[in-house]
């Protein structure tokens, strides 16, 4: 709902309130002073449309709005002095005013029934500070306090129990029809779908209920009564009791519940019944059971003649039984059904039928109908062996969690092997049993990216199961890796697109300043070979200048933003958040240059653990460079070198490629990436990549004759 300052008084779920201390008249209109602040309050009750089913009752004609100035105590916290009531909350003048300070506003509305169909309460604060001379717009939301309960009765209820069927809905711990039906204890009478408010009283923690239904079925109307309770109900929250019937040879009661908020639904679903059933043989039908080498079996029970059964099992359904006998062929499927007598059947499920399923938990699921058309719905879960795949990867530490499937009571030797597709070669690893007993599971500890891996169970020397394939994620890659995007903003050439998130930066704000002939790093189109591109990056040293005066600016591209420009340097901020979901062993790049006499290009990247709170990137400061200028192969960053507590965190891997000569041909290069061991066990959070023509231009050295150029940077898993 939309929230609105509105000068007039409104009966509806908004209204606008001026509100201010004392010293000024209360509607004299004009603007603070002396130290005073105007303050204009919303408040909202969201779904309130003024005055509820009972034309008598308006929540807010019976509501409060409390004004309470804050101030410290002197021990760190706070007391709260009331300075204004209204009584309603639609009393308040239209313009009060407050000497600055810390205030709180609460609102309170409706008459806290505890029980209620129509009688809703509301409540709602709002912490504020206000300064001299300023007009201030807080909200205060006021939401619904009472615990929603929604009575919903299937069809099935209002045919079955034809008589009579009623709930009762009571805030107390435990239910009591005396107690309901006499209203010692707050209670709602439900005979129909409605929705009830419930406010809790003093020491009471749950709300109860109890279902009575009469039918003018004997076998319905014994079974007809169901008690529960909704256990620690939350204020605002909507619960909602949906009673359905259906059979069950015993005739009983469950209860489903789902938590939401008010303006969605929480379940409390009980069904009824006698219906066709379905259990386990030796097993509890909710346990997983495990195929070995017996069938796997359950029993089949029907207050009347089974007339069909259908049983759905790895994607495919399966007619067992129509018209109450067994369909023609299903033996062949490893399906045996056997009549016992008119109320009873038992199933069994061989090899024929587990074979077709994946090893892994499979879920079969059954529906029987009787002679009368009552319908019965069971799920079971059987445990096939075999390998099932791998859970738990984390590419950058190498782990994968291999798991399987073992349902022989005997196996001892449990082994998972693995192998990278396509090859010959198995590793084997011991494993581990699950708690449900059945699931194996081993850790693999060099996994890659973009691999397809196989596994395969070994069972006491032997293989056990098909060979399942694991497929890893692709490494994550840098944005506009080919340079393909490239804007134009002022004077300078940005490389990346309007409108876009910017990643890589250079040295083009600082150098243009002089004039926009010195971009330095610029699109190019010069693709290299085979490249699906059309644009490389162009990195040209220059001596940018202004009637000769100036400094050499080496030609650059990175990862992170320019700073600013500081005299005849300036800042640049290298390195970016950056979040790898594996480990890269190298950095690939295509690249040609022209290398001037007595320079050198440079690429690099560095891993980087940044440790100091809220660094993101190094400041490398181009007129102070000893002290901030940085080697990848150094193991520490600081913001000063000369400062030991100036740490920003320290690089965990890092690659370097010094290029001491031209290379005219695009030329493919992979830059390995050497880890520190001390570091293995941890993941970087920073990222630099950074090119340049001069590998020495934050010193301003170099030759206007370097250039280097630049397509597809991509990190090899």
């Amino acid at each position: 709902m939309k929230k609105h300052i509105n000068p007039v008084i409104a009966l509806i779920s908004c209204l606008a309130l001026a509100l201010a201390s004392c010293g000024k008249s209360d509607a004299d209109g004009s603007l603070p002073t002396n130290g005073q602040g105007m303050l204009q309050l919303s408040f909202d009750i969201p779904g309130y449309g003024g005055q509820s089913k009972a034309a008598e009752y308006d929540a807010l004609a019976i509501s409060t709005l409390r004004l309470y100035k804050v101030e410290p105590d002197g021990q760190g916290g706070a007391t709260e002095s009331l300075i204004r009531k209204y009584k309603p909350a639609t009393d308040v003048p239209a313009n009060l005013y407050l000497a600055a300070g810390k205030y709180k506003v609460t609102v309170e509305a409706g008459d806290n029934s505890e029980a209620s169909f129509t009688h809703k309460s509301y409540a709602g604060a709002s912490e504020f500070d206000l300064a001299a001379h300023e007009t201030k717009i807080v909200p205060v939301v006021c939401k619904i306090t009472n615990i929603v309960v929604r009575a919903v009765f299937d069809a099935t209820i209002t045919q079955k129990f034809d008589k009579s069927r009623r709930l009762y809905v009571c805030a107390s711990d435990e239910f009591s029809r005396t107690d309901a039906e006499n209203n010692l204890v707050p209670t709602l009478e439900y005979t129909e779908d409605t929705v009830g408010y419930f406010l809790l009283p003093e020491g009471t923690q749950n709300l109860s209920w109890g279902f009575f239904g009469e039918s003018s079925d004997p076998e319905i109307d014994k079974n007809g009564t169901k008690t529960g309770k909704i256990q620690l109900p939350q204020q605002g929250m909507q619960y909602t009791l949906t009673l359905k019937y259906s059979k069950t040879p015993d005739g009983y009661l469950t209860v489903n519940v789902k938590v939401r908020e008010y303006e969605s639904a929480h379940d409390d679903s009980f069904t009824f019944s006698p219906q066709p059933t379905l259990t386990g043989d030796g097993f509890p039908i909710g346990n997983v059971t495990g195929y070995y080498l017996d069938p796997v079996k359950f029993k089949i029970a029907s207050i009347n003649p089974l007339s069909s059964l259908k049983m759905t099992a790895g994607g495919q359904q399966y007619d067992v039984v129509a018209g109450g006998a067994a369909v023609d062929g299903i033996a062949a499927e490893g399906i045996a059904f056997e009549k016992i007598d008119e109320y009873n059947s038992s199933l069994s499920l061989d090899g024929t039928f587990f074979a077709k399923l994946t090893s892994g938990v499979n879920e079969l699921g059954f529906l029987m109908t009787d002679t009368d058309n009552s319908e019965g719905k069971a799920t079971a879960r059987v445990a096939v062996a075999g390998a099932t795949g791998a859970s738990s990867t984390d590419l950058w530490f190498g782990t994968a969690n291999l798991n399987a499937i073992v349902t022989n009571p005997s196996g001892t030797d449990i082994k998972i092997r693995y192998r990278i597709a396509g090859t010959d070669a198995w590793t084997e690893l011991n494993a581990s049993k699950g708690a449900d007993g059945y699931t194996y599971t081993a850790q693999a500890t060099d996994f890659k990216a973009g691999r397809t891996y196989e596994c395969q169970l070994l069972e006491n020397g032997a293989e056990n199961g098909a060979v399942r394939s694991v497929n890893t994620e692709a490494g994550i890659q840098l944005p506009n890796a080919g340079f393909e995007e490239w804007q134009k903003s002022g004077k300078a050439w940005y490389p990346y697109a309007s409108g876009g998130t910017e990643f890589w930066g250079t040295g083009n704000p600082g150098a243009t300043s002089l004039g926009d002939k010195f971009n330095l790093t610029t699109g190019e189109a010069d693709p290299r070979p085979g490249s699906s591109g059309t644009t490389c990056a162009k990195l040209q040293t220059q001596f940018p200048n202004m009637a000769g005066i100036g400094k050499l600016a080496a030609g650059n591209i990175f990862v992170g933003s320019f700073g600013a420009v500081s005299g005849m340097g300036g800042t640049v901020n290298m390195g970016r958040p950056f979040t790898f979901n594996a480990k890269p062993t190298g950095l690939r790049v295509w690249y040609k240059c022209n290398v001037g006499s007595g320079d050198k290009g440079r690429i690099f990247v560095c891993l980087i653990r940044m440790t100091k709170a809220g660094a993101t990137c190094h400041v490398v400061n181009t007129n102070d460079a000893d002290e901030t200028a940085f080697s990848p192969s150094d193991e520490f960053l600081y913001t000063k070198k000369s400062n030991a507590s100036t740490l920003e965190g320290h690089i965990l891997g890092y690659g370097d490629l010094m290029i001491e000569s031209s290379v005219a041909q695009w030329t493919e290069v992979t830059i390995p990436i050497n880890y520190r061991e001390q570091y293995n066990s941890e993941k970087p959070n920073v990222l630099m990549v950074t090119a340049s023509a001069s590998y020495r231009g934050d010193y301003f050295e170099g030759s206007t004759d370097s250039n280097l150029f630049l397509d597809d940077v991509e990190f090899i898993y």
